[in-house]
């Protein structure tokens, strides 16, 4: 099957860094970025392929819209579908012309994150957290058209449509923005929320971090180390993980990550210094005011650099206590 439709670059490809963007574009995680890169956060530079290529490219293969259009034994053969078919020229093109700005702009042999962004998540109620796919180390055109058809497939993945129905999202227009952002080869990496995400106290940010990338930490592969910034913005508490392994970009013309040994002497070693740690702490207390919610923020650290990736609103505390929808920022 072969696809077509008109690619208009102001329509389908937007440039996070360009001012705020809305969700219903860009998703959730394009929409945090955006705003993010705003309030000038040490965001990767980033372009969202938006909801109109997707809604457009479904519409072409009549793919469904809502999850009571199709029986759950139909999820492969649409994500097989989604997958197989090309791009139409003037989608593949567009494509290109983002890859090839990401060479003009930033270096020659760009390294990419490819994030799905589905208008769902990443909210107040909704976070998909590791639902959608992420495709790392991405490193040329062909390989880019692949990873942004795995993202639109895994919208109709077994979990994110089990997800979306439990969530009283079944009778919604499903639908999923992509986030092609550079990738930093990360030395360290964390997670950190600006409130306990138990019991919602906001007096302590809570951070977890490991060596490379942060897959290793929200894929449970390794014990990360556990460190608590306490009121007045010091390390009260550190705990050493177990870190005998981590995740690194595949490289070598591969696409993804491998897994590989950290090495011995680093295993049982604090991954942060303190002054790392307090900063983490500092930045992720600022955002979280300036945004207006608790939040729950991935990064990493490169070179010395810290570099924020993603954050969301912590879903997982008491309603009561659960922030504002992201697009009410503080002042």
């Amino acid at each position: 099957m072969v696809v077509s439709f008109a690619a208009d670059p102001n329509r389908h490809l937007v440039w996070l860094q360009s001012g705020l963007a809305p969700r219903a574009l860009v998703g959730g995680k394009g929409f945090s970025l955006s705003r993010l890169l705003m309030l000038g956060a040490p965001v990767p530079p980033a372009f969202a392929l938006t909801t109109h290529v997707y809604r457009e490219f479904a519409a072409c293969l009549s793919l469904p819209v809502q999850i009571g259009e199709f029986a759950d034994d139909d999820l492969p053969d649409i994500r097989a579908k989604i997958e197989s078919t090309p791009l139409p020229p003037s989608l593949a093109e567009l494509i290109a012309c983002g890859f090839r700005t990401f060479e003009q702009t930033y270096g020659d042999s760009p390294v990419l994150a490819v994030r799905s962004s589905a208008t769902a998540e990443d909210s107040a109620t909704f976070s998909f957290a590791g639902l959608h796919d992420t495709v790392l180390d991405v490193r040329d055109v062909p390989r880019l058209e692949r990873a942004v058809k795995q993202c639109w497939a895994s919208l109709w993945s077994e979990r994110a449509v089990a997800y979306r129905r439990a969530g009283g999202l079944a009778t919604d227009e499903a639908e999923i923005a992509v986030v092609v952002q550079a990738l930093i080869p990360s030395d360290v990496s964390f997670v950190v929320f600006t409130a306990d995400p138990v019991n919602g106290n906001d007096d302590y940010v809570i951070i977890s971090a490991t060596w490379g990338l942060g897959e290793a930490v929200v894929s449970g592969l390794v014990v990360p180390d556990h460190i608590v910034i306490g009121p007045r913005g010091d390390v009260i508490e550190y705990l050493v993980g177990d870190k005998d392994r981590m995740i690194i970009p595949a490289g070598d013309g591969g696409q993804g990550t491998r897994e590989v040994a950290v090495p011995r002497v680093l295993r049982t070693e604090p991954v942060l210094t303190t002054a790392q740690a307090t900063t983490i702490g500092s930045m992720a207390r600022d955002l979280s005011h300036r945004l207006g919610y608790k939040a729950d923020i991935e990064g990493g650290i490169a070179n010395g650099s810290v570099y924020v990736f993603q954050a969301r609103p912590i879903t997982t505390v008491s309603p009561g206590q659960r922030a504002v929808e992201a697009g009410s920022p503080a002042h």
